[in-house]
């Protein structure tokens, strides 16, 4: 079995200067380079081993002492190395590598890739441009590639006149060949990871430059997107400024430019200087955008710009340590967005990514936050919802616990002692132990270490409260135990206390709330007498509070603790309910159920739907008041579209169709719930319109927003001819993922998607990129029919996803929890329901 030695270099011979000269041919999709690297060699050797892969190495020469010594080159794919071998023993100290090479513009999303557009004149551009992370950078150029290894990086970029060439540093010279191309040099890099280097060229325009405190911030996007780039630039700003200002340490780069890639396969790169991201991450027209597509973009420039510093300035040692770089940058843009437009309330609907990793953490198939990676499959593997949603979280609930000026001070201290450097986890904990005086390592090591998480169970001991924990599973039991750092309160007042592996007594009054302010990463479980109280002063509690109410009782139906009829009549007593996130996790549990309800039952719940929104849907209408709220808008589409899809409402599916066929300028939030009316009520006629719009939309946001739609269509045969457009190439590889994923998920068409996966497999696997091919079954585990779960679990027997294995598992997992809310509720819910609706 291969061990983390396998992949990993040895330390003999270190980096600490990179010159990369480039030459891409964008027609050719190739490229032609050198690198000269500055070594110190730590003890003398004939060989120096680095990382290359899609590179020919065509020569290779060390100079030392005023001698030159020429390698021979031998490449190890399987290990993604290039061993030079040397006739003369090299000797301890300074020397000089220099590499030529040659590599390819390769169409897999990741090293030096292409990526193209059709311009405005119908002709296709294309664009080079890298994403490294995490272990691609040795397909651009050969290097150390390793995030310890840090050095400083100084790039030339030799290009055809006309394009645009960016990387990490500010453009200081640029000459014109005799050739007619155009050689660009850029400035030297702060020291810093191989995986943070970046380059893009092609036809590329970008916006004047902005400067933030002396730091100049442009968008960089294909031409005809300049309109689009307004709200991204507001946004950077304030996010530089707002991180300058809270990690007390100017901006670590010379120059940001946020560049749009039109095939990308991550949200975004934390490259410094130079971020790159998929279009629909950054470009939006404000007037048009919905409130998720403008939280999603702030989000993702703050999470990005937050890397500056937690990732860039201070890396992780190795891949074992991403959550450090993700998990805090994911705590730091909803920090940063909150700064922004507190009227979002966004720690509030933040709850969300802490629900979707609760999902996936209640299973046995979860992994601890942290856990040991050896090869780069393994590192792939670390971006997922636990690294980031889950990593976040903790991040949240300890910062909760120890306030949140020691928080700060703590990792203030912790970027400062570590700038330019490598940390481990420890490292991030002692500095918070320091700046707190609280048990932060014994505290969160439980939580880093180990999958999983508790469920807090209440009971009233005479004048007291008992609080014991277990490990809270959707199937079985588990055996784990956490420091729970709890906040509760009551109108006694507020307090704080860790739950181990004792019981432990609370002192407080019977309105007794734990997991105050709703931010904890466990569930709780009251007895049914104390519960009864809580959803009696559900009204009185923060709608964070409420929403964890909620989202721990369906967690407790799923798991088979709880019956549905009892979460069915909680959610229909928040008919008055005024905050947008709330009714979404409720109404999610709702759509749940009504995935696994008879269809001779399903008109009932329908019913059921209609009688719980109709109040609210009545009162907010379709036509959007002065002086509305971004979010009050928000939920006005929300309830809107459940009323007419998840309520099947006949009125309302006909007026949707009649503000998708308006003219007339419609709420953004409006029409988007009008579009997704329309699609899931619609036939083969209105797909062929939705791709056709898709296809020729001018705004990133809406070519995806029509594509959505598309799947949404009840059709099969537009659900097929979806399904086969993927497989040729009609959609771009950076949507094929999430495109066949909803289609698996449609509650009609999904068996019959996944029979035609079963057939086209090998073409399925092949279509998606390296990073995203395990991305299309997290939508499996609404398969929960069970001859169509059945199949599915004997496909995976001798089926697997390259870098996908726990993910199978996972998503096997919650298919089972699935199967057995329908095996219990399918038939019985309807019953309930009606006698719900008789009261």
């Amino acid at each position: 079995m291969a061990s983390e030695a396998d992949y990993r270099l040895p330390r003999n011979v270190l980096p600490s200067h990179y010159d990369i000269a480039l030459e891409p041919d964008l027609a050719a999709a190739s490229s032609r380079g050198s690198v000269r690297i500055d070594l110190d060699i730590v003890e003398p050797t004939s060989i120096i081993e680095l990382h290359a892969i899609e590179l020919e190495l065509r020569s290779a020469t060390v100079s030392q002492g005023g001698a030159y010594f020429r390698g021979s080159v031998v490449l190890d794919e399987d290990s993604e190395t290039a061993t030079l071998a040397f006739d003369t023993e090299l000797s301890s100290g300074a020397a000089v590598l220099v590499i030529d090479f040659a590599g390819i513009l390769n169409d897999d999303l990741r090293g030096f890739y292409r990526s193209v557009f059709t311009d405005d004149d119908g002709n296709e551009q294309t664009i080079a441009t890298t994403q490294f992370e995490a272990t691609d950078a040795r397909r651009a150029f050969p290097c150390w590639d390793e995030p310890d290894f840090k050095a400083t990086f100084r790039t030339t970029l030799i290009v055809d006149e006309g394009l645009s060439a960016v990387t990490n540093a500010g453009e200081i010279a640029r000459t014109v060949l005799d050739s007619g191309k155009v050689e660009i040099r850029f400035d030297t890099t702060m020291k810093m990871s191989t995986y943070l280097v970046a380059f893009v060229v092609g036809q590329l325009v970008a916006t004047d430059p902005v400067d933030v405190d002396g730091v100049p911030l442009r968008i960089i996007a294909p031409p005809g997107n300049e309109h689009l780039t307004e709200f991204a630039l507001d946004m950077g700003a304030h996010a530089l400024r707002f991180f300058c200002d809270y990690y007390d340490i100017p901006y670590p780069g010379d120059k940001l430019d946020m560049v749009a890639i039109p095939d990308f396969a991550f949200g975004a790169m934390e490259n410094l200087g130079c971020i790159t991201y998929r279009e629909t991450a950054l470009l939006l027209n404000p007037d048009t955008a919905t409130q998720a597509e403008l939280t999603r973009v702030a989000d993702v420039i703050a999470h990005e710009i937050a890397h500056m510093w937690f990732g860039d300035l201070v890396t992780m040692k190795w891949w074992n340590g991403i959550w450090l770089n993700e998990a805090f940058a994911t705590f730091a843009e909803i920090k940063c967005v909150d700064a922004y437009k507190p009227e979002w309330n966004r720690w509030l609907s933040f709850s969300a990514m802490r629900a979707i990793s609760q999902e996936i953490d209640a299973l046995a198939s979860t992994r601890p936050i942290e856990f040991e990676v050896k090869s780069p499959s393994d590192a792939n593997a670390m971006f997922d919802v636990l690294t980031y949603q889950k990593g976040s979280s903790v991040l949240r609930m300890l910062e909760r616990y120890i306030g949140e000026e020691a928080f700060r001070t703590g990792i203030n201290g912790y970027l400062k002692k570590h700038a330019y450097g490598n940390t481990d986890t420890p490292d991030l904990w002692a500095a918070l132990e320091a700046a707190s005086g609280e048990p932060v390592g014994q505290i969160m090591d439980t939580w880093i270490f180990q999958g999983g998480y508790p469920r807090l169970n209440v009971e009233q001991v005479a004048d007291t409260f008992r609080v014991t924990q277990e490990h809270f599973r959707l199937i079985g039991e588990g055996d784990g135990t956490w420091q729970v750092p709890v906040l509760y309160s009551s109108s006694d007042g507020d307090g704080k206390v860790i739950v181990g592996e004792e019981p432990v007594t609370i002192e407080a009054a019977d309105d007794l709330i734990v997991n105050a302010g709703g931010e904890g990463f466990y569930r709780v479980g009251y007895s049914q007498e104390l519960l009864s109280g809580v959803v009696d002063r559900l009204t009185d509690l923060d709608p964070i509070e409420r929403y964890g109410i909620v989202s721990d009782a369906y967690a407790a139906v799923v798991k088979g603790d709880t019956p549905a009829s009892s979460y069915l009549e909680l959610v229909a007593g928040l008919s008055d309910e005024d905050e947008v996130d709330v009714w979404s996790i409720a109404l999610a549990g709702v759509a749940g159920l009504d995935r696994v309800i008879s269809s001779d039952d399903r008109p009932v719940m329908q019913q059921y739907v209609r009688e719980v929104v109709s109040g609210k849907v009545e009162e907010l209408g379709w036509t959007v008041g002065d002086d509305e709220s971004d979010r009050r808008r928000q939920m006005r589409g929300l309830l809107l579209r459940t009323f007419g899809n998840l309520g099947a409402d006949q009125d309302t599916i006909d007026t949707a169709l009649q503000m998708y066929r308006s003219d007339e300028p419609v709420d953004a939030e409006v029409a988007d719930a009008a579009l997704m009316i329309v699609a899931a009520n619609s036939d083969a006629d209105l797909f062929d319109e939705l791709i056709d719009k898709s296809k020729n939309a001018t705004n990133p946001q809406h070519t995806v927003k029509y594509l959505r739609a598309a799947t949404q269509v009840p059709d099969p045969a537009s659900a097929e001819r979806m399904f086969h457009m993927v497989l040729d190439g009609q959609i771009r590889t950076q949507d094929s993922f999430w495109v066949l994923a909803l289609l698996i998920g449609h509650r009609e068409n999904g068996p019959m998607i996944w029979k035609l996966i079963e057939e086209n497999w090998d073409n399925v696997i092949n279509t998606m990129p390296h990073a995203n091919k395990r991305g299309f079954i997290h939508q499996i585990p609404h398969r929960s029919e069970p001859d169509v779960a059945a199949s599915i679990a004997a496909w995976f027997e001798d089926h697997t996803i390259p870098g996908g294995a726990r993910a199978i598992a996972q998503e096997l997992e919650l298919l089972r929890a699935n199967v057995g809310l329908r095996e219990r509720e399918e038939t019985r819910m309807g019953a309930a329901i009606r006698e719900l609706l008789a009261r």
